[in-house]
Order: structure tokens, then sequence, then C-alpha cells
């Protein structure tokens, strides 16, 4: 017979499925964070989408976060994680915290206008990458921002893509100068 607190967690993981499964995770994920069934969790996902789940390979390359275009929104969103785990300590579980870092990221990007490119699956595997430390946040040495780097480019000074331009443009003769 389960126990009062064993039935609160098998609850707890349940609800916990089905945000993941409503934000559009991968079964696999779901998975990987609930440890529930797959077979209950395809279940789960026709009856909450009404369509059979997505297939094919979770994301797994760290370089996609690595992409100009992609940047920007992974380092923001590697942000609001950290600064959630450092707010919520221990306290709350690992499953929680990707779905409500996830969801205020989300919330912040659609905000300020911005298509937000990074699934929950991507947000998964960042935090993945993150705890093995295949990628670093690391702060650009002119601006002091913060951006996802790898492991072997996070030790050597780090120059943001906005920085770099400008020193480019700076570094330009101008053509005011050039008129005698």
């Amino acid at each position: 017979m389960a126990t009062k607190r064993d039935l609160q967690g098998e609850i707890r993981r349940y609800r916990q499925a089905e945000r993941l499964l409503q934000l559009g995770a991968r079964v696999p994920v779901v998975a990987d964070m609930t440890r529930l069934s797959s077979w209950f969790l395809r279940k789960l996902s026709l009856e909450i989408n009404g369509q059979a789940p997505r297939k094919g390979q979770v994301p797994n390359s760290d370089q996609w976060y690595l992409r100009r275009k992609h940047l920007l929104q992974s380092s923001l969103f590697c942000q609001t994680y950290q600064r959630l785990v450092r707010i919520e300590h221990a306290s709350t579980d690992e499953c929680d915290l990707l779905v409500d870092g996830y969801a205020q990221w989300r919330t912040m990007m659609v905000t300020c206008g911005l298509e937000p490119q990074l699934s929950i699956d991507r947000a998964w595997w960042l935090i993945k990458a993150l705890r093995m430390r295949s990628l670093q946040p690391c702060r650009c040495v002119e601006c002091h921002g913060p951006f996802l780097q790898s492991w072997s480019r996070a030790r050597h000074g780090f120059r943001c893509e906005s920085c770099k331009a400008e020193k480019k443009f700076a570094a330009r003769p101008s053509a005011e100068s050039s008129i005698p």
C-alpha cells in the first residue's frame, strides 16, 4: 500500500509531466525529468495535445546555442534559470525550476516583441550542458554582458558580437578624416 507521501510525490510528477507536455516537450525529455514511463507519457501527450507526440532525436548539440541568432536568447534563458536556482535554493524540484524558468523567459521574449527561438527541449539540454560544463556563462571583456560560451573559449578573453562590431566600426577610417 502506498503511503500518503508516495502518493503526493506521484501526483506531483504527473502534474509536472502535464505542464511539460503542454509546453511542447518531447516524451524522452518528460520521461527524463519525471521518471514516468514513456508509454504512459505518449498516451498523456495524445490526450493533452490531441495528436501523436513528436518523433525524432532530442536536441543535443551545444553548438546550436552558440550561433549568433540563438546566443542572446540562450544566454538570457541561462541567466533567468540561474537566478531562479539562487532564489529557490534547494526547495524546488529541478523540473519545476525548468518549467518556471522557461515560462518566465518566454514571457520576457514575447513582451519584448521577439520570436522565442528556444524550445523547452532545448532549454532542458542547455541545463544539462551547463551541468556537464560543456557550456559556461562568461562575461564580455568590454561590456561585461553575460553570454554562453564553450568551456574552451570561456577561459580566454571573450568579446561579444556587439563589441566586435563596434571595435571594427571604430577602426575604419571615417569619410570626414580623409577629406583634406
